[in-house]
């Protein structure tokens, strides 16, 4: 029973999944991917040579300021073409800095707008796998019902079987037999089939529960009324045709617990503790229907159980007519 699930394809999510769209689009996002791998390089090395030109920059506006300081204190006439000349090579360096910086933002830019299409390429993925979800879905409650088919075709016929065992077989000589059957037969329902039944939001089993509940508390009734009816065709019938329905062990069982064999009632209050109450008197007969419990032997008058067989006093076979007691 256990091998049911695993008895088809087991359905994959997978399956529902259109695999050419996936599969570009994974392939974008990998080329995206990389192309941000290769641009963060970029960008290191070009904030390497931007730290480099800015530095270059800053050591000569420095050398150039010192410069000028000593000039104006010579002031030496002779040393105005390395002004200009000292001028245009800081400038240079000033273009150089600039030219890196762009280069820098050219590539931050670039990058921003490479995350940007990779955060559009992975929402088409995750589109294209929630489009997979209804079709998934609508494919697994198939599968699960058709599980539980199986498992009801496996389990009806037992529970079938069972039901018409209780219905004709209840007082064959293998009825034991017949209950072990009905036993193993529920415990297949309630085991292997109760817990695979569909959900389909739990309303499926909480509707199952209840329909047992109430077939159960119908055959109940059914049972009581039946066997209370039954007691009272009972008791209207002559003594000796309750004697041959009733088995022998169950009846003396059930006159020495102080129960009547014919109506299944207490004939008799409980034996008083010692030293308590007064001491239990004799009933012969059943206070409630008027079976003969108790007879005296034909033999040696001794008090005994009607169903004895045999004197337990002076073991005369009994008669076939129970005689009371106090007669």
């Amino acid at each position: 029973m256990s091998d049911v699930p695993t008895a088809g394809k087991r359905i994959a999510k997978s399956e529902f999944v259109n695999s050419t769209q996936l599969e570009a689009t994974e392939t974008e996002i990998e080329t995206l991917k990389d192309a941000l791998r290769n641009n963060k390089n970029d960008i290191e090395d070009a904030r390497f040579l931007l730290n480099s030109s800015t530095l270059d920059y800053q050591n000569q506006r420095a050398n150039f300021e010192n410069w000028i300081k000593t000039r104006s204190a010579t002031e030496s006439s002779n040393q105005n073409a390395q002004v200009i000349e000292r001028v245009e090579a800081i400038e240079l360096l000033k273009l150089e800095e600039r030219k890196a910086q762009r280069t820098v933002e050219a590539l931050e830019q670039e990058a921003v707008k490479t995350n940007r299409a990779l955060q559009d390429l992975q929402s088409q993925r995750s589109q294209i796998l929630n489009d997979a979800n209804a079709p998934y879905e609508k494919a697994r409650k198939f599968e699960v019902l058709k599980v539980f088919m199986l498992r009801l075709a496996l389990t009806l016929p037992l529970l079938l079987i069972s039901g018409w065992m209780i219905l004709k077989k209840r007082g064959s000589s293998y009825w034991p037999i017949y209950r072990s059957f009905i036993l193993f037969s529920l415990f297949a329902f309630f085991v292997e089939l109760v817990p695979y039944l569909p959900s389909y939001g739990g309303y499926v089993r909480y509707i199952v529960g209840i329909l047992l509940a109430l077939l159960f508390a119908h055959f109940s009734i059914k049972a009581m009324t039946r066997y209370l009816q039954n007691k009272k065709n009972e008791e209207k019938r002559p003594e000796t045709e309750k004697r041959k329905l009733i088995e022998y062990e169950t009846a003396v069982k059930k006159i020495s617990d102080g129960v009547c064999p014919s109506c299944d009632r207490q004939f008799s209050a409980k034996k008083p503790r010692k030293g308590e109450g007064q001491p239990e008197t004799n009933v012969d007969f059943c206070v409630h229907c008027g079976f003969c419990l108790f007879s005296k032997c034909t033999n040696c008058g001794e008090r005994e159980n009607s169903f004895y067989k045999f004197c337990g006093a002076c073991g005369v076979p009994s008669g076939n007519e129970a005689t009371p007691a106090d007669v």
